[in-house]
């Protein structure tokens, strides 16, 4: 089953890394550190899907799940990565429920989708049944990051076939006229990050929302989301090398 699923059902979040670096073995070794999930970001890094591959093995080594930011809502790439593994897979800027629903679409086999078959990972998992399956191993989060995307927050929560939905503080900051901080403390976007996690909730839909370090993560999970990520791979290794010269110059 699903790790982060089976987490959800169990009444707890999932606390995730994020993965900028185009790296195997720091994937892996990341992974390997507890975390429940990894995210790939395939939207604002070097890395490309042959890449994330690589990445999605080290990573399902590691023993967490593996996850994919889509570089965009593309059916053909959402297809593409779940058949080479990714049981996770969050959609960047859903703006309106035809964009949500074509990534519903693409996630799952007929009847319920368009997916088409191919799975070349997941049946090493799963087994020949996989497709029975497929649906349940895949979490997926719409990003809710555009002041578009806020102004249809309650019909996108309304599409069935995807689990809920995923912020982008910074983007969502900049569409209402704050500055690009994940850690805003603009009443504005403060207030519109509790509005889309209570509707989220009210709609019986998982929210997620990305983190830039460990407090805003903590702040997060008290508050009830269901996913969280910590910082990203680029930024903790250099706040940890800063560091580390600080000390060693005293």
């Amino acid at each position: 089953m699903n790790k982060i699923r089976a987490l959800w059902e169990g009444g707890h979040p999932a606390l995730c890394g994020w993965l900028q670096i185009p790296s195997t073995i720091h994937a892996e070794a990341l992974a390997r550190c507890g975390f429940d999930g990894m995210v790939i970001d395939l939207q604002h890094s070097p890395i490309d899907t042959t890449k994330a591959m690589d990445m999605i093995v080290a990573i399902e080594n590691g023993g967490a799940e593996p996850l994919v930011r889509l570089q965009s809502n593309n059916a053909a790439d959402i297809m593409k990565l779940a058949d080479l593994g990714a049981y996770g897979v969050i959609a960047p800027m859903i703006e309106t429920v035809a964009e949500a629903e074509a990534f519903s679409s693409a996630l799952h086999y007929p009847p319920r989708g368009t997916r088409s078959y191919g799975p070349r990972r997941p049946i090493l998992r799963y087994g020949a049944d996989y497709v029975s399956q497929a649906s349940a191993s895949i979490v997926s989060l719409a990003m809710i990051e555009t002041r578009t995307g806020m102004e249809n927050l309650d019909a996108i929560l309304g599409v069935g076939g995807i689990d809920g939905v995923f912020i982008g503080p910074s983007d969502l900051a900049l569409a209402l006229g704050s500055e690009a901080k994940p850690d805003s403390a603009d009443p504005v976007v403060v207030d519109a990050i509790a509005t889309i996690r209570t509707k989220a909730h009210a709609a019986s839909k998982r929210v997620g929302i990305f983190c830039n370090d460990a407090s805003f993560a903590r702040s997060k999970l008290d508050e009830g989301f269901d996913l969280v990520t910590m910082m990203p791979d680029l930024p903790a290794l250099i706040s940890s090398a800063k560091m580390s010269l600080a000390r060693s110059r005293g």
